[in-house]
């Protein structure tokens, strides 16, 4: 590979950044900071993350258990031996 060649990958790679960046947004909601994506779910929401701080330099990431939530509802068993 070219170091121009290179260097366009590193520009796209840079421009991904940039975009994901612009079109992530954070809310504080009572003490929790929602993080809003720009990806969507199967049902076109935005999927949102939500950070809690648990203690000195300690946080909690989490989606408020929608994915779990969503493989239920398609019948997907969690709970088997396997």
């Amino acid at each position: 590979m070219s170091s121009s060649e290179e260097k366009e990958i590193r520009d796209l790679i840079e421009a991904y950044y940039r975009w994901l960046r612009d079109e992530t947004t954070l809310r504080t909601l009572k003490g929790v900071v929602e993080i809003t994506t720009p990806f969507l779910d199967r049902h076109n929401d935005y999927i949102q993350l939500y950070v809690v701080k648990k203690g000195k330099g300690r946080y909690l990431l989490t989606d408020g258990g929608e994915t779990l939530a969503n493989l239920e509802l398609e019948g997907l068993n969690l709970y088997t031996p396997k």
